[in-house]
């Protein structure tokens, strides 16, 4: 027997409340702070202050990939040509947002090496007003993306990666202040374009777990641990084996499974209860928000195999 289920929220997103307009206002703030600072080094001559505006240069990006995606997806219905909508945007957004910021770190790098070298005058005054202007911007986009609850941050995944991204910017701007002062009072240079260094390690990372999420999402790595989710279906009554199960993520908060599930039942009406049973305990604990099930007998499951045919050229069957 077979069964198909599609969990309530199969097509739209649930995000925490007021989440696209926390990232538009961190947005908002995170562009004025990039401006501000870019502006302010290429004035100054501190490399530090470039490499912070960069840095809010990923987090203007991070917000614009997370609301652009939500946007789009949510008014772009599936359809028989795309069956899952538009989500898959943010993953390709967020690609080219990765790339970018490998590029901007890569300028700043070689000019940070230069500088080294031969260290150049900056205006430290200046410097440290801009700095401080920046961390105050820093502060309260991150306060901005702050929900009230815990728990809201831990569901929504484009508010907690533009929260994190948050923070940690804020913390450099944090170094570029403490630098400039250092810089003020002995009149070591080098430190301008030693924090720029190590602003662009936390660019690197940043950009690193963009693409890596991006990458798995793309190799449609699995969304949740499979053996877990296997011996917490199973202590459900009638479930007597869970076979073929897989999951993967069509962008940062939809999760998809379907699997194979050998039930302790002769009639298809009776799978409803199970069904219910199994779809409350895939989204509340593995976030499942799309599932689709195949239901069997014993004997059917044993009369099959499950595994999956990777070979780009299947073996031609004759009958």
């Amino acid at each position: 027997m077979a069964h198909k289920a599609h969990g309530a929220h199969e097509h739209g997103c649930d995000h925490g409340p007021g989440t696209a307009r926390r990232l538009g206002w961190s947005a908002a703030i995170f562009g004025l702070s990039a401006v501000l600072q870019g502006l302010g080094g290429f004035w100054t001559g501190s490399l530090g202050l470039i490499s912070d505006s960069l840095e809010n240069l990923n987090d203007l990006i991070v917000n614009l990939v997370g609301l652009t995606s939500l946007m789009v997806a949510n008014r772009r219905e599936p359809c028989d040509r795309f069956a899952y909508g538009w989500h898959r945007l943010e993953v390709f957004n967020t690609l080219f947002g990765a790339g970018m910021l490998l590029v901007l770190a890569g300028a700043v790098t070689v000019e940070a090496i230069h500088r080294l070298q031969h260290p150049q005058a900056i205006q430290t005054g200046w410097v440290l007003l801009f700095s401080l202007g920046g961390l105050g911007l820093n502060i309260a986009a991150t306060l901005v993306l702050r929900p009230k609850h815990e728990a809201t941050l831990e569901r929504d995944a484009n508010l907690k990666s533009a929260y994190t991204h948050a923070f940690s910017d804020a913390l450099t701007s944090i170094g570029l202040v403490l630098s400039m002062l250092v810089i003020r009072f002995t009149g070591w240079t080098w430190v301008d374009p030693a924090i720029a260094l190590v602003i662009v390690v936390v660019i690197l990372r940043g950009a690193f777990s963009l693409g890596r999420d991006a990458f798995g999402i793309l190799m449609h790595r699995a969304a949740f641990d499979h053996e877990f989710a296997r011996q917490r279906l199973l202590t459900l009554p009638g479930v007597l084996a869970v076979e073929d199960l897989r999951s993967w993520r069509v962008c940062s908060h939809l999760v998809v499974a379907t699997a194979h599930i050998a039930v302790n039942v002769d009639r298809l009406d009776e799978t409803s209860r199970l069904l219910g049973n199994i779809e409350e305990l895939l989204a509340e604990e593995f976030d499942v928000r799309h599932l689709t099930v195949h239901f069997e007998t014993a004997d059917m499951a044993q009369q099959h195999q499950h595994r999956f045919n990777h070979r780009h050229e299947a073996e031609e069957h004759h009958h």
